[in-house]
């Protein structure tokens, strides 16, 4: 061990002393060598551009540096000192929001559902034309409808029912604000009661008008838009039904339910008590052949046969039965109406529907969700095409427009500040055939009268015996 000590105190003096080894120690490195800076004249300048660029943050801290200072001068005297809350800008507080909304990051309905705002932009170049023909109704600063300018006399159509009363008086104060933000008093000039319309008209001339399209008629599953006087459509949705007939009242009515699982005929399955088919003596398991001398094959074929029928009218329709065919001459009758059970309630389940929402003789079906107060504007495809008016919000996801064609057909006496009215022909027709009938039921009812009378008779009395005296002298 002795021998050895002397060896590794060489060996620890020989190594040098680093700075690792004096921290170690609780020494401090010596001061790195500084570097020569260089003079002035050595420096190079910077370009203009850079000083103008460095110049500005200088000028942006030195006013940061100004700020706190403004925010401490006293108030002047007489002056109420401002509330802390009223001091602090709203900018920061929108940003911190604005910062909040983008780390949510989009919905699935903004992100995905057909009336984003970048869905709903792509729809701009197919408004542009409708728009200008498109007016806002208002009344005490509240949108009430939408309205389709369709003559440029200042004539405008709109859906009758949201600018009327409970009575069918035209509400006071209603106004028309233009596209371009012009505002005008609105009056009524006629209704058409049938299809709830509205021709209203305002003092102006020149009026952009409404491009009805008659020619395209729309599919179900195209796309539609409903449009506004501004850029973009209000709600945006397809074509769910083709356009028919919803007007009921109109149709003939026989009263028998069928047998959906008979193959072999149109076979009836039950006849509605006190109906035309019961009056007429229709009964279970006839199986209906003819109407009116056409064969009838299917369910579909009888239908569609009586749904051509008007009330009142008398029809001719031969049923088969066990022993042998026979003929039955019911008169239809005006269908039931079909709202007497009650509203389905998850129609109101997703807001409030149009109070008058069916009966209409001619309308196509979408699935755009549509407020009462967002109807009577046009509907237009993606080519900007207008196919109809907005009628009424009839369900959850249901709506009714009344197709361009027919709008047409109705404004044809629009110059002379009315409606035409097509369906006359056909009410005189029901009328003609309600006569008919009638003078049927009075001749049947005379000669029911008759045979009570005739039942009712006294017997004559037996001759007196004074009589059968006078007759033996």
């Amino acid at each position: 061990m002795k021998t050895r000590t002397p060896i590794l105190a060489a060996l620890f003096l020989a190594v040098p002393l680093t700075p690792a080894l004096l921290r170690a120690d609780g020494e401090k490195p010596a001061d790195a060598p500084k570097k020569e800076e260089a003079k002035p004249e050595d420096k190079p300048k910077p370009p203009k551009y850079e000083e103008q660029k460095s110049e500005k943050p200088k000028a942006a801290e030195q006013e940061k540096k100004e700020e706190p200072k403004k925010e401490e001068k006293k108030a002047a005297p007489g002056e109420k000192p401002k509330k802390f809350e009223e001091q602090k800008s709203d900018k920061p507080a929108a940003a911190k929001e604005e910062k909040k909304e983008e780390s949510k990051g989009p919905s699935a309905e903004e992100k995905y559902g057909r009336e984003t705002a970048e869905i709903l932009k792509s729809w701009e170049p197919a408004m542009d034309e409708v728009r200008r023909a498109t007016v806002q109704l208002i009344r005490d600063k509240k949108d009430i409808a939408f309205g389709c300018a369709v003559h440029e006399n200042g004539y405008i159509l709109t859906k009758a029912s949201e600018v009327e009363d409970k009575k069918g008086v035209l509400l006071t104060g209603i106004e028309a604000r233009f596209p371009d933000g012009m505002r005008l008093p609105v009056k009524r000039v006629d209704v058409h009661r049938q299809y709830d319309l509205a021709l209203l008209r305002v003092e102006a001339r020149g009026l952009k008008t409404m491009p009805w399209d008659e020619k395209t008629v729309p599919v179900p599953g195209s796309f539609i838009a409903a449009a506004t006087p501004l850029r973009l459509p209000v709600a945006v949705g397809v074509v769910s039904v083709a356009p028919r007939n919803l007007d009921d009242s109109q149709k003939g009515y026989l009263g028998v339910r069928f047998d959906e699982a008979w193959k072999e005929g149109v076979k009836i399955a039950e006849v509605t008590a006190g109906s035309p088919a019961s009056k007429a003596g229709f009964v279970s398991d006839d199986i209906i052949k003819m109407v009116d001398g056409k064969p009838v094959a299917t369910i579909e074929d009888f239908k569609s046969v009586i749904a051509t029928m008007r009330p009142y009218q008398s029809v001719k329709i031969v049923v088969k039965r066990e022993k042998g065919d026979r003929e039955l001459n019911p008169t239809l009758a005006s269908r039931p109406n079909a709202g007497a059970f009650g509203e389905d309630p998850r129609n109101t389940m997703s807001g409030p529907l149009s109070n008058n929402r069916r009966g209409y003789p001619d309308a196509l079906q979408h699935d755009m969700s549509l407020e009462p107060n967002e109807v009577g504007g046009p509907i237009v495809d993606l080519d900007g095409h207008v196919l109809g008016i907005n009628i009424a919000r009839s369900g959850r996801i249901e709506c009714f427009a009344i197709p361009s064609k027919t709008v047409k057909g109705l404004l044809s006496k629009v110059g002379e500040g009315k409606f035409n009215h097509p369906e006359l022909e056909a009410l005189r027709e029901q009328r003609k055939n309600a006569e008919a009938t009638l003078e049927r039921v009075k001749k049947d009812l005379d000669a029911l009268v008759k045979r009570i009378n005739e039942a009712e008779a006294p017997i004559p009395a037996a001759e007196s015996d004074g009589d059968e005296k006078d007759d033996k002298k």
